[in-house]
């Protein structure tokens, strides 16, 4: 009976082989045979899966945005009940992630950081992360949503934050304009308190102090 390989696993062994390289010798470390090594496997298995560097390096990038929102929180948007257990865990979920906390969250954003780095002289890199920028704030504002109430419709498109498609006066805070003012406001403070964090300069629990007085006005029973 033939051996049945699962090409996909092989493609995420590779990466995460190469996620090692990137995070011991940064980007321009990353060699088939850096990856190859780090893998345990041949080159020839490498340029197999990943016929150029460049495209292994691409593909490491599009798995960590694909593993991120694989983790992200589920199951709680502008239809739940709103400010129902759910949502509220959700919310805080999203809050959190920011946050390297451990040993395998900080090597994973020590990775991020090298890519958003590599992506101010790179676009296709700079691509990905603009998409996963937008679907995170997307999502930020969904979760604001069924925390608050709305109706789901809440216009994340507009990284400028203006709305424009809500007649609503945001008196409850539901409108378009309001809910993605909030996510950007704490998708912002989420990176800069991951980057303290990552530095040393302030602990995962302080900063997960400092989000959740910021969330406490919402989540407040």
């Amino acid at each position: 009976m033939p051996k049945i390989v699962d090409h996909a696993q092989r493609r995420t062994e590779i990466v995460h082989a190469l996620w090692q390289v990137i995070y011991l010798k940064g980007i321009d470390g990353v060699s088939f045979r850096s990856v190859a090594e780090a893998a345990g496997i041949s080159i020839g298995r490498v340029q197999h899966y990943f016929p150029s560097r460049s495209e292994l390096i691409l593909e490491g990038c599009r798995q960590i945005v694909d593993s991120a929102e694989a983790a992200g929180p589920e199951g709680a948007d502008a239809s739940s009940d709103p400010g129902s257990a759910e949502a509220v865990s959700a919310l805080r979920e999203f809050c959190f992630a920011f946050i390297p906390a451990g040993e395998t969250m900080r090597i994973g954003a020590s990775v991020w950081y090298t890519y958003v780095a590599r992506a101010v002289m790179d676009e296709q890199i700079a691509d990905i992360i603009r998409a996963s920028d937008r679907a995170t704030l997307e999502l930020g504002v969904r979760l604001y949503r069924a925390v608050v109430g709305g109706d789901g419709a809440a216009d994340a498109n507009d990284a400028g934050g203006t709305g424009g498609t809500d007649d609503s006066d945001g008196s409850d805070g539901t409108n378009g304009e309001v809910a993605t003012a909030w996510a950007m406001r704490m998708i912002a403070l989420g990176k800069g308190l991951a980057q303290e964090v990552m530095l040393d300069e302030r602990s995962a629990a302080s900063a997960k102090a400092i989000l959740e007085a910021e969330l406490a006005p919402l989540v407040a029973p």
